[in-house]
């Protein structure tokens, strides 16, 4: 061959070892020499192609993502009226999830994991099929506009959904879903009920309850080191090793955190490290939870006195905005760097999205919200919520949150509701 196409199927190689070595056992256990290894190069041959196992990732990334793109695009573009291109395109996408899982999973799963560095690059790969809804609402109906917010939430919210048959490995129930969730992007066209209106009403009203930053039974805030005098006095060793984690964690991401830089930061030695805890992992997961935990009691205390139904909804997406935005550790634990520490953080992280499921449903009451919405159409909708927060905590946006409650809570509801 020739020295260009000798390095095109040198590239080729090394794409598909990675694809093999992530799907094995993620991106942060996967080494560049394993990656030669598979691909049967010289490690000076890597290095000729990529500066690392992240930028190698990044290729292989793009290079699935620029096909699917492909293959959806000329679906659209096979005839029909506006409606069945649009079947058509998301029926292709999810042929090619069902033709090669290894593949997509690669690119909506295993990219998670790569935390607030891949974000900017999974927006841009995404863009080619918000441009094909942005067209589709602009083909149907020019006059009522679709914000960019909501079409960026639409496809999260059909890639949420995908992660999750991914996930559980039903990705042949998948090409079924097409017209609920086509029925489901739609929803999001024409004008506003009178339901999600009072949601929205909700929403734009500031909460009425302060933030309290303390710890359990008086512990002091998050804020405080947890090697300071006052944590050694009040404060556990394992209970200073879970707020060193967390906080190492967010000031310097998840994957500069170590035992050596937890047991220094709270404190406490190795050793004791080590009679609490078999991981750092494990000590990043306490941390979360305490953090998520007490997210989700502040919001509890905001519906309280809500009654069931749209100002619910209101309220909660609400609350979450405004704590998120007041709460850096909760942000970027929940939204960024729990995906980093790979599959068994994945699944913990997954309960945010349960969370917000939980604030849609609190929307259901006799006024026009639907309760019989299928499941799929409550995931996709909490899918493309999670994904609006997560861009706006990893755009360093996090005070901005609350203002977007109003169009969160539209999201919410606009699914579930009757048109008024």
């Amino acid at each position: 061959m020739k020295a260009d196409e000798v390095a095109r199927h040198q590239k080729d190689r090394l794409e598909g070892a990675i694809l093999e070595a992530v799907a094995r056992h993620g991106l942060a256990s996967t080494t560049v020499r394993e990656l030669v290894t598979l691909a049967g190069v010289s490690k000076s041959t890597f290095y000729e192609h990529f500066a690392s196992k992240e930028e190698c990732f990044l290729a292989t990334f793009d290079s699935i993502v620029a096909e699917m793109a492909e293959e959806v695009a000329k679906a659209y573009g096979s005839g029909g009226d506006e409606r069945e291109r649009l079947v058509s395109a998301l029926r292709r996408f999810m042929e090619f999830v069902v033709e090669r899982p290894d593949a997509t999973a690669f690119a909506i799963v295993d990219s998670l994991t790569l935390g607030s560095a891949g974000i900017a690059h999974r927006e841009g790969a995404w863009e080619a099929f918000e441009q094909l809804a942005r067209q589709y609402f602009v083909n149907t109906a020019p006059q009522e506009e679709v914000s960019d917010l909501t079409v960026r939430a639409i496809i999260a919210g059909i890639t949420g959904v995908t992660y999750g048959y991914l996930r559980s490995g039903r990705t042949a129930e998948l090409p079924a879903q097409v017209e609920p969730l086509i029925d489901w992007a739609l929803s999001y066209q024409g004008p506003d009920s009178e339901a999600v209106l009072r949601a929205v009403a909700a929403a734009e009203r500031p909460c009425s309850i302060e933030i309290d930053d303390e710890g359990d039974e008086g512990e002091p805030g998050w804020d405080e080191p947890p090697d300071s005098p006052l944590s050694r006095a009040t404060l556990s060793q394992r209970q200073r090793i879970i707020r060193a984690a967390g906080r190492v964690a967010v000031d310097r991401g998840y994957e500069s955190l170590s035992i050596p830089t937890i047991s220094a930061a709270g404190g406490t030695s190795n050793q004791t490290f080590y009679e609490n805890f078999n991981s750092k992992r494990d000590a990043f997961i306490a941390a979360y939870e305490i953090a998520s935990n007490k997210a989700l009691r502040f919001t509890a205390k905001a519906l309280k006195g809500q009654t069931d139904g749209p100002e619910a909804a209101g309220a909660a997406l609400r609350a979450l905005t405004e704590y998120i935005a007041n709460d850096r550790m909760y942000a970027r634990l929940a939204f960024l760097e729990m995906m980093t520490a790979g599959p068994p953080a994945l699944e913990r992280s997954e309960e945010t999205t349960k969370s917000v499921v939980a604030f849609i449903e609190a929307g259901k009451g006799p006024k026009g919200i639907g309760v019989d919405a299928p499941r799929i159409v409550l995931d996709a909708t909490a899918a493309g919520i999670w994904f609006v927060i997560q861009r706006e905590v990893a755009h360093g946006r996090d005070a901005s949150l609350p203002a977007k409650a109003p169009e969160l809570a539209r999201l919410a509801l606009a699914p579930l509701s009757t048109a008024g």
